[in-house]
């Protein structure tokens, strides 16, 4: 198995999932490299935490937590065996499949991705995204947001600031939206969009 170690956002915690059939040494050096792979997506003081599949790996804590250590981030907690089910509920990000973007979009950029979109920054007027899932927005959305262009059950579009003139998800669109001032989220229910005010 090429990729035995992956990571998903669950619930707003990010989770390490170790699969079986591997030996401990083979599932702790591709951790270091996953994790140094993936340590500018983390600030200094993160937490994370790891899924063992095969709940016999349980001494590799230890090892984890030291080398998490090194980089400045925390190993917060342990799954094994199988996720609670509250876990298993929520919406799942997979985070190789999601493009992560510390910077602003600007005017005439067009971001896509056929998975789903993190930006941490605003989207200016006149600045495009394009997302097979779904969009989390820590900024100002001024621009377009076009979500669930594949995937087009269980997304959701979620910005700090929603000013756009052009939204749309699952090829519901909205045009010249009055926007609450607050956090929003933005889901399907049927043939329908709803927007709701977020609380964070």
């Amino acid at each position: 198995m090429d990729d035995f170690i992956y990571a998903k956002i669950i619930d707003g915690d990010i989770i390490f999932f170790f699969e079986e059939g591997c030996t401990q040494k083979e599932l702790f050096e591709q951790f270091q490299k996953k994790l140094n792979m993936m340590k500018n997506f983390f600030k200094m003081g993160d937490s994370f935490y790891i899924y063992l599949k095969d709940d016999t790996q349980y001494n590799l804590l230890p090892k984890v937590a030291k080398f998490a250590s090194t980089l400045n981030l925390q190993l917060a907690g342990a799954y094994f065996g199988d996720l609670p089910s509250v876990k298993k509920s929520k919406k799942e990000l997979n985070l190789s499949s999601t493009k992560i973007f510390r910077k602003h979009v600007r005017s005439g950029q067009v971001i896509e991705n056929p998975g789903d979109i993190i930006i941490f920054g605003n989207i200016n007027k006149g600045a495009e995204v394009n997302a097979g899932g779904s969009v989390i927005v820590f900024g100002k959305v001024a621009g377009i947001i076009r979500a669930g262009l594949s995937n087009k059950r269980n997304v959701f579009i979620i910005a700090s600031q929603m000013e756009s003139s052009l939204i749309e998800i699952a090829e519901i669109p909205l045009f010249n939206y009055q926007w609450p001032e607050t956090p929003v989220s933005i889901r399907t229910t049927g043939d329908e969009a709803l927007v709701e005010q977020l609380e964070i």
